[in-house]
């Protein structure tokens, strides 16, 4: 799988060739009667607004195809264009974008920053996955992320899951690499999976070993690396870095470690008060997350790394001029292993469980507490009282079942409108 970083004027030759293809693609659907006027001037509208967002992004190519957000799938395949099509609603509430989905809880490994650490139940077998994953394709979800524990210690029901899919889905798969070979990850490549999701915490081989309490880990995963470029994956580091681990320079080890190993992009995730984290202060102080923040334009745009693949920092990406908190279905939401919808990964409630209820209920009962993008890190703002409701349930179970959520849920403050959204018109500003 080869991949190339589009920058300087080819970034500006392949902008334009976006719009053009966009252009003539939606001005066909309009004469051709498929959409309205007003559809289709809302349509660009929105557009033009996303790409002005994006315009502290690098494009990767990736194979014959363009990635220009990690969330977003790739253009010009049938699943971008299923994920455009949000843009041409003028009533109702969009779906999200994507969907992290587990597949089991089980894991080699003991990361102290896991959101999962502390979750409970049986795993939602196979067929209830693919059940409800076809009925959020129908919704228009388009990007998979598909994840564990380590989802390749259930390989048959990954496989099972990802086949499933159809076109109008990007696969990516979140991993740690323990238990790859080159099989394997020629069967993935078949079954449909674009692209792997490398955890990656630390360039030090003894300091991530260390961080994930498994000897191996680094190179388990620079493993996994090599061998999914080798079967036509496209590849991503995961890293969490710590605060001593940025103060380091480790930002930019991280990125050089990426490149050496032909990855598309390098997720930038801060530590969030969540799963192993859970009741700890948010463990990045201010100064750090605007070192995180910084790395996203830097990267992306700075001549000197040209080269480089793209980063896509959370920080950066949450800020309240970019896309804000997107978690309970505005763009992203999380289903857990054991089948329980969560506003995101790290936001430890639960609006209910697909094993008990039809997922396009409890999906709409989650959107009512999200019914516009807001600019607060819920998983921030509102995790000391999370966490204090886990602490007086008796069992303790996490996440907090939907009827302790729910009552909770009244009062949380999603902040200021993201301007983005409403100047898209997106949430009942049309």
């Amino acid at each position: 799988m080869k991949t190339k970083p589009i920058t300087g004027m080819k970034r500006l030759f392949f902008d334009i060739y976006l719009v053009m293809y966009i252009f003539f693609k939606y001005t066909g659907f309009l004469l051709r009667r498929k959409m309205s006027f007003k559809q289709y001037i809302l349509f660009f509208k929105r557009l033009i607004h996303l790409q002005m967002r994006f315009r502290h992004n690098k494009v990767v190519r990736i194979g014959n195809v363009y990635k220009m957000h990690l969330y977003l799938p790739a253009f010009p395949s049938p699943a971008f264009f299923h994920a455009l099509k949000r843009f041409l609603m003028l009533e109702g509430e969009p779906p999200p974008v994507s969907v992290l989905l587990s597949v089991t809880k089980a894991c080699t490994y003991n990361c102290p920053h896991c959101y999962q650490k502390k979750d409970t139940g049986k795993e939602v077998p196979a067929d209830k996955l693919i059940e409800v994953a076809k009925k959020m394709q129908n919704l228009g979800i388009s990007f998979y992320n598909i994840e564990g524990g380590e989802p390749l210690l259930k390989f048959d029901k990954l496989l099972k899951l990802v086949s499933n899919l159809d076109e109008r889905a990007e696969v990516w798969v979140n991993t740690n690499g323990y238990s790859l070979t080159e099989e394997k990850a020629r069967k993935m490549k078949e079954a449909g999976v674009f692209g792997a999701m490398i955890s990656v915490h630390h360039w030090d081989r003894e300091k991530f070993d260390a961080f994930v309490r498994r000897e191996g880990a680094f190179d388990d995963a620079i493993s996994a690396l090599k061998t999914f470029k080798e079967a036509g994956i496209a590849t991503a580091i995961n890293c969490c870095p710590t605060k001593e681990t940025i103060e380091e320079g480790g930002i930019e080890k991280i990125m050089k470690l990426a490149k050496d190993h032909g990855c598309s992009y390098v997720q930038l995730i801060h530590g969030k008060p969540a799963g192993g984290w859970l009741g700890r202060k948010d463990p990045l102080e201010d100064d750090i997350l605007k070192k995180m923040a910084r790395s996203h334009p830097l990267f992306n745009k700075h001549f000197r790394y040209r080269k480089y693949p793209a980063i896509s920092s959370q920080v950066f990406e949450s800020l309240k001029g970019n896309f804000g908190c997107t978690a309970g279905g505005i763009e992203r939401f999380y289903i857990n292993h054991h089948g329980e919808v969560q506003p995101c990964e790290f936001m430890n409630v639960s609006f209910g469980n697909i094993q008990d209820e039809d997922f396009l209920v409890i999906y709409k009962r989650m959107k009512s507490y999200f019914q516009k993008p807001g600019a607060n890190w819920l998983c921030c703002t509102e995790a000391e009282r999370i966490n204090k409701a886990i602490e007086a349930e008796k069992e303790k179970k996490i996440p907090l079942p939907k009827d302790k959520t729910i009552p909770m849920a009244k009062d949380w403050d999603l902040g200021e409108e993201t301007p983005l959204y409403k100047k898209m018109g997106l949430y009942g500003n049309k």
